[in-house]
């Protein structure tokens, strides 16, 4: 059990914030109404209202510039490298469509319980009930024995190159910017589960070449598109007979998880729970991009396809590469190129860990029931934290459902509930 101690000043901080709820409601619309799409970032004026909403309580902060317009903000108080971070990104997926849309997508618009708009669940929601937790504990002077960090990044959806490779994050854990031990992320989990651990990424782009001729002429086998077609199904067959097992400590969460992905997936899931446990324990294959061919009566001389490839917990990337790069190598007519910006191992943090146990411990205490651990499907800058060895969990207001999707939106209570349990979390962590 994590010590129920209560820090100089931490009720003071909770009563002000339990009276917040427009406040955290107008920053969360302001957020919103940011175009911060990714791809591209065309600026990082978001950044510049982050720092200006620090600033206004007095805190510091300061931007960094990886390159590539993706600036990166960081604030921090206290003392010590034993840290605790607030993490957030401030970029989103392009709306898409706006006549698709209820309510325009960058509006914010308010409706009942609900804020509606571009990334109102992945993750500006979960963003401003952490800017809103960090300034309130430096406001009110809550007296923590250690450093608390927040961070804001703009390429969580779309890494960008940096100085030393790939992802902003990255390139502030290397670099010192940030050196905390301890990380929560305000990604969309829902406030009834948290989210332990997550599958790595492993991109490839495949290409094929063949002599052209006349489409009246063909040797059916000479034929690029039909050369890495034959290729990509071997591949597939092969990776559908690995299996990883997951390490002890985390195996018990990563076989109840299906029935967690399922509820995030929603009514648009027609998968079956055996299916997502499958996703959980063997690497899968997405065809993403194929690009081949000139016209319809000239056989193709080169097709290139981009495969997304994640990698169970249990299994390390390059054990994945080797078997992809095996079958290319054994075609002779196919070469692999690794697509440098997405690579990535699985990753978890042990359940019993300091700040898995504080975030489950103070959650329940302000919900009246204890979130569920799980693992996801899908990928985030953990991965990143976890390699750097921050213990790392993502928790956040927003529903996996309707991320990403058109209407997204977020539930205000849901904010609110939230940045209580991540002010509460801060404040006992260090307990």
């Amino acid at each position: 059990m994590v010590s129920k101690t209560s820090p100089k000043n931490l009720d003071k901080a909770l009563n002000e914030l339990k009276n917040s709820e427009k406040e955290i409601t107008r920053l969360v619309v302001n957020l919103i109404r940011f175009k911060s799409e990714n791809p591209p970032v065309e600026d990082h004026d978001i950044q510049l209202f982050i720092r200006d909403f620090l600033r206004q309580a007095g805190l510091g902060c300061e931007l960094h510039d990886p390159g590539d317009k993706a600036w990166a903000l960081t604030s921090s108080f206290g003392d010590g490298n034993d840290g605790f971070i607030f993490y957030g990104h401030a970029d989103v997926v392009p709306a898409g469509d706006p006549s698709r849309w209820i309510h325009p997508p960058f509006s914010g618009e308010v409706v009942g319980d609900r804020i509606h708009g571009r990334g109102a669940s992945d993750m500006k929601a979960g963003l401003a009930a952490e800017l809103f937790a960090y300034r309130l504990l430096y406001q009110n002077e809550v007296e923590l024995p250690g450093r608390v960090e927040f961070v804001s990044v703009l390429d969580e959806e779309n890494w960008h190159r940096t100085p030393i490779g790939w992802n902003t994050s990255d390139w502030l854990l290397t670099t010192g910017k940030l050196r905390g031990k301890a990380c929560v992320m305000g990604e969309q989990s829902g406030i009834k589960k948290v989210c332990l651990g997550e599958r790595g990424d492993y991109w490839v782009r495949l290409h094929s070449n063949a002599k052209p001729r006349h489409g009246s002429t063909p040797v059916y086998e000479d034929n690029a598109c039909v050369k890495l077609f034959r290729v990509l199904e071997s591949i597939h067959t092969t990776i559908t007979k690995l299996r990883a097992e997951p390490p002890e400590d985390i195996r018990g969460i990563v076989y109840a998880s299906p029935k967690h992905i399922a509820e995030d997936l929603g009514e648009a899931a027609s998968i079956t729970h055996d299916q997502l446990l499958e996703m959980l324990v063997k690497p899968t294959m997405n065809l993403g991009v194929v690009r081949g061919g000139t016209m319809i009566n000239i056989v193709p001389d080169a097709c290139e396809a981009e495969v997304a490839f994640c990698v169970p917990i249990g299994m390390r990337r390059e054990s994945l590469h080797a078997a992809v790069s095996r079958m290319v190598e054994e075609s002779g007519s196919v070469t692999l190129e690794l697509l440098g910006e997405s690579q990535s191992d699985p990753s978890y943090t042990k359940p019993d860990s300091r700040i898995a146990q504080t975030l489950k411990e103070e959650a329940a205490d302000v919900l009246g029931v204890a979130p569920e651990f799980y693992v996801t499907q899908g990928t985030s800058d953990a991965n990143v934290f976890r390699k750097h060895g921050v213990d790392t969990c993502f928790y956040g207001p927003g529903d996996f459902a309707n991320t990403h999707g058109y209407n997204e939106f977020v539930s205000i209570s849901a904010v609110t509930r939230i940045a209580q349990i991540y002010l509460k979390t801060a404040a006992r962590y260090f307990a």
